[in-house]
């Protein structure tokens, strides 16, 4: 319960769980696994029924504002516009490190956010704190910009903004909702959109069928990955100070990218398969130029050492 109740704690395990689910979806995109952009989101909103079945709110969900209703639904489409974006730049981009870089920068939309519709003002220390990780992140971007195209870069900006308003709303939902009530309407909207989508959308359902039946055991473990990252995400900002500190420290995620696709680039070796060039191409590119990245990212973990102060 200690951990369940650290937001410090809740957040870095989100992180590192959206940093090995990221590793993962790259291995998809390299392997031919995921084709369209639409496979990724289609595939998460169909695993948000998990949610659904743990947290059973029906009762009291009925029973609240509409507004609040409306908020937590509207926070689960833009989780899966979030997810579509982030795949239509992984399309084009296949580097998780880089696609991730853009994503912490929900560090600062999230404050600017904040402050617009919570109202929410910090400590000049928390400030100073999430300058210096933004700063880590723009140097990050210009030390790696070769690689991004300007149709990558506005796809990638589309996904931290639609990211940056699900933890910002899904605060405004948990001033006046429990935790349990917020992920059941969260996860609703995430899961019924996707079956609405499969239902407009007929030549959709015999690809996800036949996912799920290729890779099934690897499509659950990537998905409780990405469960686990955006429920830990909630949490911490449920228990938190600030959701700006959530994004905060979310901002390690690209470290948690790098050194797991190390660990897997070194256990590929050891794989008795035959087809294994599409992974480890994918992987080595999470680690081109790390001494660039892992410059940046000292400043980054920095920011969030402040937080301890």
């Amino acid at each position: 319960m200690a951990l369940w109740d650290s937001w410090i704690a809740m957040g870095l395990i989100s992180a590192a769980a959206w940093g090995m689910s990221c590793v993962i979806d790259v291995c998809f995109v390299g392997e031919g696994i995921y084709r369209k952009p639409i496979d990724g989101p289609a595939v998460a909103g169909l695993f948000c029924i998990v949610p659904l079945c743990i947290f059973d709110r029906p009762e009291t969900a009925l029973e609240l504002d509409s507004r609040v209703i409306a908020a937590a639904l509207l926070a689960g489409i833009c989780y899966l516009l979030h997810i579509h974006f982030y795949f239509k730049a992984l399309f084009a981009l296949n580097d998780a490190s880089n696609a991730e870089i853009f994503n912490t920068l929900s560090v600062l939309f999230v404050p600017v956010l904040a402050f617009l519709l919570l109202g929410e003002v910090l400590e000049p220390l928390h400030y100073f704190a999430i300058g210096l990780s933004i700063f880590g992140i723009l140097i990050l971007m210009r030390l790696q910009k070769s690689t991004l195209t300007w149709q990558v870069a506005v796809l990638l900006g589309t996904s931290v903004l639609f990211v940056s308003l699900v933890m910002v709303i899904q605060a405004w939902v948990l001033q006046f909702v429990g935790y349990e009530t917020a992920v059941w309407l969260f996860s609703s909207a995430a899961f019924f959109s996707v079956i609405c989508l499969l239902g407009f959308r007929s030549h959709l359902r015999p690809r996800i069928l036949y996912l799920c039946k290729r890779f099934g055991l690897l499509l659950v473990s990537v998905q409780l990955l990405e469960l686990c990252a955006v429920l830990g995400s909630q949490r911490a900002t449920d228990v938190g100070p600030s959701v700006s500190l959530v994004a905060l420290l979310e901002c390690s995620l690209p470290v948690f990218v790098m050194a797991f696709s190390w660990m897997l680039l070194g256990a590929s070796r050891y794989w008795r398969v035959s087809r294994v060039d599409g992974v480890r191409i994918a992987l080595a590119s999470q680690t081109d130029a790390y001494p660039a990245k892992l410059v940046s990212l000292v400043l980054i973990v920095a920011a969030i050492g402040i937080l301890q102060l």
